[in-house]
């Protein structure tokens, strides 16, 4: 047998392979298509809810495909979702008008207020602020008054949730300087672009209330540092309290005297003693 019919037969033992997986997936029963139970509406819910149980409802099975691309949420992953809209009855919930909490207000704590303010790259850590730390914040002006320069710290231990990079209008050194042959008012130097960094937090509404009072205001600039850890403030150690003698009642106040005295002799420290030296060393 030549090379030639060898070819040949592993040719056909090929071509009738695919056959019978041509003819398999013929007869194969088609694959069962997953569905998804979309979360509905059952009430009107209003913009900025936290989303409960009694509010939303199960809704026509769809594709599993078709879920997806419309970006439907499952019933029973909706409940703790924040809707950012308002959301009429009957309407499916997706990725759109119900997001997690942390997504729409940056915190789940819905107690705390969400406020940001701008400082200069150098006044934030060198641009190097970033969410999770913990900064204090500082502001500086000159009083009105007495015309003095000052510092105050503001508000301290502020959480960070969010940090974006900008560019602020700083006024420079601005020339005016008229064309001498039309007479045009113009000014040299002007305004230029400085970096800035906007920083977000997550305060209590009093800090939130001293924070835009400081910087709006009273017109104060912010200066923002990482905090201190709050461990380095015990620097010395507790000092142990002295046992109180015990009580003794019943006693007569002269005999009370007397066991009380006792008592402190037995519990006093006694000093070490000296160690006996002699030729040769301590022994």
């Amino acid at each position: 047998m030549n090379s030639r019919t060898l070819i040949l037969i592993f040719a056909v033992a090929l071509l009738g392979v695919g056959l019978l997986m041509v003819l398999a997936d013929l007869f194969a029963e088609p694959p069962v298509e997953s569905k998804v139970t979309p979360a509905v509406a059952a009430v009107q819910i209003d913009p900025y809810t936290v989303i409960t149980q009694d509010m939303i409802k199960a809704g026509d099975p769809v594709r599993g495909q078709d879920a997806f691309e419309r970006g439907l949420y499952p019933v029973q992953s909706v409940v703790g979702l924040m809707s950012t809209s308002q959301i009429l009855p009957g309407t499916q919930l997706n990725g759109v008008n119900a997001k997690p909490i942390e997504k729409v207000r940056f915190v789940q704590d819905l107690g705390l207020e969400i406020v940001s303010f701008q400082a200069g790259v150098d006044r934030t850590v060198g641009g190097e602020l970033r969410p999770g730390h913990i900064v204090n914040l500082y502001g500086f002006g000159r009083d009105e008054e007495t015309r003095q320069n000052f510092t105050e710290l503001i508000e301290s231990r502020l959480w960070v949730v969010k940090v974006s990079a900008g560019a602020g209008s700083v006024v420079s050194n601005a020339t005016p300087r008229p064309d001498p042959d039309t007479g045009e008012y113009k000014v040299e130097g002007g305004d230029r672009e400085q970096p800035t960094t906007l920083i977000t937090v997550a305060v209590t509404p009093q800090q939130a209330f001293n924070i835009i009072n400081a910087l709006g205001a009273r017109g104060l600039q912010a200066w923002a540092t990482l905090a201190a850890n709050q461990t380095a403030n015990i620097a010395r150690a507790t000092p142990v309290a002295t046992a109180a003698p015990p009580p003794t009642p019943g006693l007569p106040p002269d005999l009370a005297l007397t066991a009380t005295a006792l008592w402190q002799t037995i519990n006093a420290t006694q000093p070490a003693r000296a160690p006996r030296t002699g030729f040769g060393g301590a022994r």
